[in-house]
């Protein structure tokens, strides 16, 4: 299975980097590494995390650093697709407006 992120999710994960780097410089190498991990763990159980309320998107949390994945598995292709990557404190991706959840 391969993993592809959608252009939102690219962007939230660097703005999360560039965020913790101004922030919290001691800590963003720690952010990646837990978003890499989680991901590697998707990729062995790609339906272990939880479902939502939105058809087909699942969302992995990452407590540490508060922050969620929201992937699908696209069968067909063998994907794992990264949606959004989010801060607890935000949103959910499709309740916010010009948010498309297969963007990229």
């Amino acid at each position: 299975m391969r993993v592809r992120f959608t252009e939102s999710a690219a962007r939230n994960f660097d703005q999360s980097v560039e965020y913790l780097r101004t922030e919290a410089p001691t800590v963003v190498g720690d952010f990646a590494v837990s978003v890499a991990k989680a991901i590697f763990e998707l990729l062995d159980h790609p339906y272990s995390a939880q479902e939502t309320t939105h058809p087909g998107v699942r969302r992995k949390y990452i407590r540490r650093f508060r922050h969620s994945i929201f992937y699908t598995v696209d069968q067909p292709a063998d994907e794992l697709v990264i949606l959004h990557i989010h801060h607890a404190a935000r949103q959910w991706p499709w309740l916010g407006e010009n948010n498309s959840q297969t963007d990229g």
